[in-house]
């Protein structure tokens, strides 16, 4: 146990190693946070300092950094629902689809997605949906496994007319809204912004921070900024 700063909380707290993989399991005792999640907090704190006045949306909403922005009047935390019409709302949640977002066009200057790119079939078609509800100047600040080493990404599984295609052997994440889990269709590589700029011509900025002083440690413990112009 160490005791430091939780930039959600933002007060001294206790950090716990509840297991070896503390990616997901080096949690702040009074928040229940989770590395990337503080770590996404520092960034929209120190990036966009008046974020509680701003417009946000968060698509795949969990956890602490939700209850936090939740104080926000202009926020909206969304989901993925299949058996609900996208725009509408079920258990407080709008329903979306990252790829065909039922948003007008410059609606948001804040979107933050946590780990949940790794798991769209069209990335592109995504990124460019993200890009269309910016404003001008917005930022879209998201965590995404990249692994080390890799220049480049692997996509793991495709739609093709409705059904799903496996080009590797399946793999799923946790899901809170679905016992069966979220299918991973994307290793990402180095060439995450490439592929951003390619589809948006957003910028993006990796941010990789190690700091015991706010409980940030782990592997995988980075978060991307991509800005509109």
């Amino acid at each position: 146990m160490r005791r430091s700063y939780c930039p959600i909380c933002e007060v001294e707290v206790n950090f716990v190693e509840e297991g070896p993989w503390l990616r997901d399991q080096y949690f702040c005792n009074k928040c229940r946070s989770i590395p990337r999640q503080r770590l996404v907090m520092a960034t929209i704190r120190e990036m966009m300092p008046d974020w509680k006045e701003k417009k946000i949306l968060e698509p795949s909403a969990w956890g602490a950094t939700e209850s936090v922005l939740m104080g926000c009047p202009g926020y909206v935390r969304s989901q993925f629902y299949d058996d609900v019409k996208f725009g509408e709302y079920k258990d407080g949640y709008r329903s979306e689809d990252l790829e065909n977002l039922t948003f007008g066009d410059e609606t948001f200057d804040l979107i933050i997605t946590q780990d949940v790119f790794e798991h769209i079939f069209d990335i592109r078609k995504a990124f460019k949906e993200i890009h269309r509800v910016l404003k001008p100047g917005g930022m879209h600040i998201f965590t995404a496994p990249m692994e080390k080493g890799w220049l480049k990404s692997i996509q793991r599984a495709k739609m093709e007319n409705g059904k799903i295609v496996h080009l590797s052997e399946p793999s799923y994440h946790g899901n809170p809204i679905d016992s069966k889990g979220s299918l991973v269709t994307y290793h990402y590589g180095a060439d995450l912004p490439v592929i951003i700029f390619e589809a948006t011509g957003m910028f993006t900025v990796i941010r990789s921070v190690k700091d015991q002083s706010r409980g940030l440690d782990g592997e995988y413990l980075d978060v991307l900024i991509s800005t509109k112009k």
